[in-house]
């Protein structure tokens, strides 16, 4: 068995490695890694042959898919942040449409049996009305930003990769989710760094948030991965995975679990700069379909992900 993981050393990635150390023993596993990238805290390389490659470079993936020969591909390369992608929409679009256009090809061309999954977002949902929660798989996609609008061109990538060239391609839509290692940028992570910091003595006990009301399903990353695994191995190619808990939860609940966490006395400011253009009330998942077709399961509580990621940043900062 030989697997490629693009992205391998971002934050999704390096936690998907842990899970085919675990449950692929024996398979060659071979990673991108961007040549600029950040590498993740959790990333480790033990067992994994790491290849330079920027995903929107149609030379260098060819070269990665032709050097690894894969039999599974985990797609993780992937511009990954709602907020930049509003600043930076031709780069959201780049990276997450034309990347995987090339990575599709290369496969088609070089490794046309290889399974290749492709993570979606539940951002491509958009706007839901609150009548039609939980969001299966069916929902029509209305997506309400450049991160979202470049998931659903991508996902339609892939659906055509697979009905035209047969190429077995699998499709997760993964909802919120968080875990240690989490860079900044995201909320539970965002909210647990400035807990650690005002612990740390290193910033004013002041907590800037953005838009509490706000209501999302969140899994823990590990969780997240798990599923990935076993939608590869049991699921179906073509075929519309959510990923999700299937009960959302108010930011503001994230926020008083994070805070309850510490004995330090901190308050709470709303920053403008951090509220959404276009943001989404409310997601709620569900995840029927992919615990009637695998045996894949959640294994994290909300409450143990949070108090991991602010170990994670409590850690890192002292």
């Amino acid at each position: 068995m030989r697997i490629l993981v693009t992205g391998a050393t971002g934050f999704a990635g390096a936690h998907l490695l842990d899970v085919l150390r675990e449950r692929a023993e024996g398979a060659e596993v071979f990673g991108t890694s961007h040549p600029s990238a950040r590498v993740s805290p959790v990333f480790r390389d033990d067992r994994v042959t790491m290849m330079v490659c920027d995903i929107t470079d149609r030379a260098a993936v060819e070269r990665c898919v032709k050097e690894s020969m894969p039999d599974v591909v985990y797609h993780n390369a992937a511009f990954v942040s709602v907020a930049r992608s509003f600043d930076d929409p031709a780069r959201a679009f780049d990276t997450n449409v034309t990347g995987t256009v090339h990575l599709l090809e290369a496969v088609r061309r070089h490794r046309p049996d290889a399974k290749v999954l492709i993570p979606g977002s539940a951002e491509s949902y958009g706007r839901v009305d609150p009548r039609d929660m939980p969001i299966k798989e069916s929902q029509p996609l209305r997506a309400r930003n450049p991160y979202g609008l470049s998931k659903v061109s991508q996902e339609m990538l892939g659906a055509y990769y697979h009905e035209v060239f047969g190429l077995k391609v699998y499709l997760p839509r993964a909802f919120h989710y968080t875990g240690p290692g989490q860079p900044t940028g995201f909320v539970c992570s965002d909210f647990a760094r400035q807990v650690a910091m005002v612990e740390a003595g290193k910033a004013e006990p002041v907590i800037s948030v953005g838009n509490l009301a706000a209501r999302r399903d969140f899994s823990d990353i590990r969780d997240v991965v798990s599923a990935y695994w076993h939608i590869a191995e049991e699921g179906r190619p073509g075929v519309l995975y959510n990923v999700c808990r299937g009960e959302s939860v108010a930011i503001s609940e994230i926020l008083d679990t994070l805070v309850g966490m510490s004995t330090t006395r901190i308050s709470v400011q709303v920053d403008p700069a951090k509220l959404r253009p276009a943001d989404v009330p409310d997601f709620v998942g569900d995840g029927s379909r992919l615990r009637a077709e695998t045996k894949w399961k959640p294994r994290f509580a909300l409450k143990e992900s949070l108090k991991d990621v602010l170990a994670f940043w409590r850690a890192g900062i002292r």
